[in-house]
């Protein structure tokens, strides 16, 4: 028995089926199912039922499960503390999913580290929701930034409470459009949606778009048969395909207007757009005062609150 094992068992279990399993652990599903069975012969139980409809917890795996769950939750931390034990220089992980005002907090935060002479070591990736709370959990990550359609906050809050996760909310928004300067759109205060199906979208890379899309957009959103798609999942790459295909556009969360007039984008509210959403910062209550974990929190809040000001004062002047 491996911890990765267990890792795979626990990741069938919150996804339901091998397959999504697989895409979230970034793994070939055959190894998952090899694994899996290799696993339930060596135990002498069967964790799985499998059905048509997917995988279904069997009594036994249920308790399994449970057990695996503390098992690798105290792997990761013992490896985290350890990891980190004979390092000189302050250190800091944070992981999250698609968001400009994190990575610009975290250079603030490096630039003012480096006029110092404190030694350092940070870490910044960007990420699924699902492996952010994750890793935050299992201490990989010292900082999770989550970004959740509010419709959907009192299942997550549940699943952060039953991981002993702490959550602060640090922004509430809807989703706006991000676009080329030039872009035939871009002339409209109030961007009509309508309008939106005879353009290439810039799509995030997330599995179930259109379930996405109903929670953080509009609860009636409808993709258009046929319509011009472009699906990415890297953030520069997104970016760049902004800036060439002067007439695609983007659904995006807050972004700062004054990085953006230094460059060729800008953004444009649609009404259509009915949802809120949440940024949240997420972390272990073992490590909520920690030096360097208390001062990135603070950067990436004041960061926040530069964005969603920066945008108040923007929509003023317009």
């Amino acid at each position: 028995m491996k911890i990765q094992h267990l890792e795979y068992v626990i990741a069938i279990a919150r996804e339901g089926s091998i397959t999504k399993a697989a895409k979230v652990l970034y793994q070939a599903q055959p190894n998952i199912s090899i694994a899996l069975k290799d696993l339930e012969e060596s135990l002498g139980i069967q964790i799985f039922q499998r059905t048509q409809s997917g995988m279904v917890i069997t009594p036994e795996g249920e308790e399994f499960i449970e057990r695996a769950k503390n098992i690798v939750e105290e792997f990761h931390s013992l490896e985290a503390l350890y990891s980190r034990k004979e390092m000189n220089t302050s250190e800091i992980r944070v992981a999250a999913t698609r968001s400009p005002y994190v990575a610009a907090a975290m250079g603030k935060m490096i630039s003012d580290l480096d006029a110092s002479d404190q030694g350092f070591s940070i870490s910044l990736v960007e990420t699924s929701t699902n492996k952010v709370i994750e890793e935050t959990c299992n201490g990989i990550a010292d900082i999770g930034v989550l970004r959740i359609p509010t419709l959907q906050l009192d299942v997550l809050q549940e699943r952060l409470e039953s991981k002993k996760l702490c959550s602060k909310t640090i922004l509430e928004y809807h989703m706006q459009l991000m676009m080329h300067k030039d872009h035939p759109l871009a002339k409209y205060d109030d961007v009509p949606f309508e309008l939106l199906e005879k353009y290439p979208e810039i799509i995030h890379n997330d599995t179930e778009v259109d379930i996405v899309r109903k929670a953080s957009i509009n609860p009636d959103y409808k993709s258009t048969p046929g319509g011009k798609k472009v699906y990415v999942y890297d953030r520069g790459t997104q970016k760049s395909m902004l800036d060439i295909v002067q007439n695609a556009f983007m659904w995006v969360g807050p972004i700062h207007p004054a990085p953006l007039a230094l460059g060729s984008m800008i953004t444009r509210p649609c009404s259509y757009a009915t949802c809120l959403n949440r940024d949240i910062i997420i972390y272990r209550k073992k490590v909520e005062n920690h030096p360097m974990i208390k001062t990135c929190i603070d950067y990436i809040t004041r960061f926040a609150d530069y964005t969603w000001n920066g945008m108040e004062e923007a929509k003023k002047k317009e």
